[in-house]
């Protein structure tokens, strides 16, 4: 009964902060003029996140509902030292509020892509710096029988610098991951819910598998993550404020922070936000190498805006994919081992589908 009220209490206060504090954000992006430049819809949204997160997990922390003092680490929980936590919890932190800064930077003044860019750089190293990353990560090799190690290690190398552990390939793969995750979710953040709605399904998900794992520590991050998204959700599928590009990042850094808290996570992660990555991926290429422009130049090139133009309404083509990244994601909860890496291949042959017929359907787009 006390783990029900502690889940229940660690659901209910960032959706609620969210909820009251989204209108008080838009009546201020309206009253400031940071509007999309499109319309008039106000910016700003990811400031109510972040608020309705921070303050979540400094209360809940504060009254020992969240324990800071267990730490997961590669897949294993283990007592913390009060720094280690602190560090840990800072370094979230931290990289929060470089993207928040970054974000209403460019709410307001419009940043270009070179300058965008450097924020979410910077929310990666500092979650680099603080310890967050797996040492080792699963080996779809194993699976085929190509390799007898279940495993890729990603710790042989470790190089000291200036009082810090560097271990290279661990630190690398946090970087990179953390990037593709906060760029998949800032380009998918085109039509009303979207974002919002994926960002639910995925934070409800490694909260499951997190409680399955018995790991407190990232279930209740997870939690907070997901009441916070959905306090703010209907405000923004109502058309009445945007994530902007602090929420819109803000998703992809937490949810990449806390599939790295743990076994399993990267690919059920990678299953829920497989569409939007693979998106990411093909309009980069598309971009670089057909239509020789920057790949960070915004255009209407993804895969939500050609479903709309193929016929489906903004609604239907949300509802579409919050459908392929819940069933997906469910998919990878109760299916285990060499299951993720066929759903991953499912899941990259769907992409192809919709690509072609999507296509098709806009030929000369």
């Amino acid at each position: 009964m006390k783990l029900l009220f502690f889940i229940g209490i660690t659901f209910f206060l960032p959706f609620a902060i969210a909820a009251f504090a989204t209108p008080i954000i838009r009546a201020i992006a309206l009253n400031r003029g940071v509007n999309d430049p499109t319309n008039i819809t106000p910016l700003l949204g990811g400031i109510a996140i972040f608020f309705s997160f921070i303050i979540s997990v400094f209360a809940l922390g504060a009254s020992d509902v969240i324990d800071f003092s267990l730490c997961s680490k590669s897949g294993e929980i283990t007592s913390c030292s009060g720094f280690e936590a602190l560090i840990l919890v800072l370094g979230l932190i931290l990289g929060m509020i470089f993207l928040l800064i970054g974000g209403v930077l460019d709410d307001i003044y419009r940043l270009s892509p070179s300058k965008q860019i450097i924020w979410p750089m910077l929310a990666a190293m500092t979650a680099v710096m603080a310890g967050i990353g797996q040492d080792n990560i699963t080996n779809p090799l194993y699976f085929l029988g190509l390799s007898h190690d279940p495993l890729i290690h990603l710790n042989v190398r470790t190089i000291p610098i200036f009082g810090f552990d560097i271990t290279v390939f661990t630190d690398l793969f946090t970087f990179v991951w953390l990037m593709v995750l906060m760029y998949a979710t800032k380009l998918l953040d085109g039509l009303n819910g979207l974002v919002p709605g994926i960002t639910v399904i995925g934070g409800g998900i490694l909260f499951l598998i997190s409680m399955g794992l018995g790991q407190p520590l990232p279930a209740m991050l997870a939690l907070i993550l997901t009441g916070a998204y959905l306090g703010f959700l209907p405000h923004n599928l109502a058309g009445k404020i945007f994530l902007g590009e602090s929420g819109s990042t803000i998703a992809g850094f937490l949810l990449g922070v806390l599939s790295l808290m743990g076994p399993a996570k990267i690919s059920i992660t990678l299953l829920v936000l497989g569409l939007p990555i693979f998106d990411l991926l093909w309009v980069m290429y598309e971009r670089r190498f057909r239509a020789k422009i920057s790949p960070f130049i915004g255009d209407a090139r993804h895969m939500h805006f050609k479903l709309v133009r193929s016929g489906l309404s903004p609604r239907r083509a949300v509802i579409l994919l919050w459908g392929v990244s819940l069933i997906f994601g469910v998919l990878g909860l109760v299916l285990q081992g060499i299951a993720h890496g066929a759903l991953l291949a499912g899941l990259v042959a769907l992409m192809g589908g919709l690509l072609f017929m999507t296509n098709r359907k806009t030929a000369g787009v």
